[in-house]
């Protein structure tokens, strides 16, 4: 109240997320401390309720807050927290025990006030939402990909467009000592190392990427206190002063110290400069004809010059399409930028680091009849397995087809490696109710797998192969009139198509001459006026309902026995309830197999403060002296 100068009879809504619990001894942790602290602060006329999730509460709590401003439930909403007097007995004894003294002599505590948009202040991106779910598992990659970049994904975002993050941000000069190491500077490590794994930055960039967008931790560490939520007030200040256009808080909790699950938890949420408010047009007497949507050419390595692309713009203008040319050296960047503001709805460019899991549908003419055809995929990478990259490539072809006017598109699978094992997979999903409408060869022998005839022909509307193999029949297809080293027909190399990737970019090639490229500027607007995203996720919710992920499996399950035969056994599962701190992650694994071959079963997670060995309590002392002489731990 102090700080915003609000009246306190204006909060509607109060939300506590400590770590502590209050009530009798027949009703323990039933209590409301909102509503009595709410009762202190004078807000009148306010409720309130708690939100539990030890680390991770503080960001479970905002989220719901939130949630309940923008659903219009309530307009002021406080978000608070007290310190935990028992974590910081906890942390102390660790120093004590050191023959240090107790570094941490204070208890932290913050309130957040979530209120209507200002169109001033910033804005919780509610659709930019990353979570741990049950499922997810603890191994480190699963639990950063959760919740950072699978939310990131969604709306067609890089790791490098958040401009700062916020996971635990603990003082290290306290969890140093105590053994726990930098906890902030291990986050943004493994954010890193992820980012490097998808391509958005280079191994070489690692340390820049810590520094640029990471903190110094500075909160106490008493668990939900440092979870992320300390930097709210000041990524508020930055946005504000142009500093950050952009940043993630990421709460993150250890479940298995409630003692009823193993599970880890967290969740994330985006932060970001409010647009403004949106610009209203008067309705006249008649609706205004549809505006069709701007599409960008970002020029990058072109081979044929500038020419070429104004030529472009001018036959996709002459089609009555709209078309801009986004130049210099960022034109990635500015790309990016223009498609998050809203500038331009969709993009055309010759090269772009999609993420594993996100590959490209390809548009050709074939020469036989001269029929249009998919090729799925042309570019991109849907799974690093041959034979489920084909599955998912059948599946972005059919939502790319549907997208163009294709009711139900017919699909063929080219004749190579992996076509039997493709096809057997996707019978297994049309048996469990996927709709895939198969064709014939149109060889006398018929069958699904096409061959190079069916290809120049256009035998079935959708031809699913390899990303390589598809690359290599768009140059053929674009070029063959021309020899090759100008592409003159055809539609490119396609959107990126992929679970929950919400961001429209085709791919031309440097060598495209401009009727290709005005053909995907058209390419990319029939996407966007039949709404590709609508129809992509109801084709992959139709594909997981008949059992896409358990296919999936199945497909590599024999390579991840194979492999695992290789490794050292692991001893029979027993309750694993103690933690132990200080191992490198990408040494995780090998840590936890380095107790397995001395006979002591151990899993590996995330706790609160990064990567985590868990073992039995009466393997504790055992395991540390293990990993201790084997240099995983100091």
């Amino acid at each position: 109240v102090k700080v915003t100068g609000i009246d306190p009879a204006e909060i509607d809504y109060v939300v506590d997320c400590c770590e502590e619990a209050c009530g009798d001894m027949n009703q323990r942790g039933g209590g409301n401390f909102a509503k009595a602290c709410a009762e202190v602060a004078g807000f009148v006329n306010a409720t309130g309720s708690d939100v539990r999730g030890f680390c991770a509460g503080p960001s479970h709590a905002i989220l719901d807050a939130a949630s309940l401003v923008k659903a219009g439930t309530f307009k002021n909403v406080v978000v608070t927290a007290g310190g935990c007097t028992a974590k910081l007995g906890m942390n102390g004894k660790d120093h004590v025990k050191k023959g240090l003294p107790a570094l941490e002599d204070c208890l932290g505590g913050f309130s957040v006030l979530i209120s209507e948009n200002d169109f001033v202040s910033p804005v919780i991106r509610n659709d930019i939402v990353g979570r741990h779910t049950v499922g997810t598992g603890s191994a480190p990659q699963n639990v950063i990909s959760s919740l950072v970049t699978d939310s990131l994904d969604r709306v067609g975002l890089k790791v490098t467009d958040i401009d700062k993050f916020a996971p635990e941000l603990q003082n290290p000069d306290i969890t140093t000592p105590a053994g726990a190491g930098n906890v902030p500077e291990a986050n943004y490590k493994m954010i890193a190392a992820l980012a490097v794994k998808r391509g958005d930055i280079a191994r070489t960039d690692i340390a820049s990427f810590v520094a640029e967008r990471g903190l110094v931790g500075w909160a106490p560490t008493q668990g939900h206190i440092p979870s992320g939520v300390p930097y709210v007030g000041p990524l508020r200040d930055d946005i504000l002063a142009g500093k950050v256009k952009r940043g993630m808080i990421i709460g993150k909790g250890s479940l298995f110290l409630g003692r009823m699950t193993n599970l880890f938890d967290g969740v994330s949420f985006v932060v970001e400069k409010n647009p403004g408010k949106p610009v209203v047009e008067e309705a006249g007497d008649e609706a205004p004809a549809k505006k069709k949507p701007v599409i960008g050419i970002a020029v990058s390595g072109t081979e044929h010059g500038m020419d070429n692309i104004l030529e472009a713009v001018k036959l996709a203008e002459a089609k009555g399409l709209k078309a801009v040319v986004i130049d210099g050296e960022d034109a990635h960047d500015k790309m990016e930028a223009m498609l998050a503001s809203g500038e331009i709805k969709g993009a055309v460019t010759m090269h772009y680091p999609f993420p594993i899991g996100v590959s490209t549908v390809g548009r050709v003419v074939t020469p036989g009849e001269g029929k249009q055809m998919f090729l799925a995929n042309t570019t991109g990478t849907s799974s690093t397995d041959r034979v489920s990259g084909m599955v998912l490539n059948t599946i972005a072809g059919v939502i790319t087809a549907k997208a163009c006017g294709y009711e139900n598109p017919t699909v063929g699978i080219a004749n190579i490696d992996g076509a039997k094992q493709t096809e057997k997979a996707l019978n297994k999903l049309k048996e469990n109710g996927y709709d895939i409408n198969f064709t014939e060869s149109s060889r006398a022998d018929g069958g699904v797998s096409m061959r190079g005839n069916d290809l120049l022909q256009g035998t079935s509307d959708i031809m699913v192969m390899d990303a390589l193999t598809g690359n290599l029949m768009t140059k053929i297809f674009s070029s063959y009139t021309t020899g090759g080293n100008y592409e003159s027909v055809g539609y490119g190399y396609g959107p990126g198509i992929g679970e929950g990737y919400n961001k429209l970019i085709l791919i031309v090639s440097r060598a495209s001459g401009a009727p290709v490229i005005a053909n995907a500027v058209e390419f990319a607007t029939t996407l966007l006026e039949n709404d590709v995203f609508a129809i992509a996720k109801a084709e992959y919710a139709a594909a997981n309902k008949a059992g896409l992920k358990a296919v999936l499996a199945e497909l590599t399950a024999p390579k991840e026995a194979a492999a695992s035969s290789e490794e050292v056994k692991c001893p029979a599962k027993e309750v694993v309830t103690f933690g132990i701190l200080g191992v490198e992650v990408i040494d995780l694994d090998d840590a936890a197999k380095e107790l397995w071959k001395n006979d002591i079963y151990a899993e590996t997670g995330m706790g609160c403060t990064g990567p985590v060995i868990l073992v039995s309590e009466a393997n504790a002392e055992k395991a540390k002296e293990i990993l201790k002489n084997a240099e995983f731990i100091g």
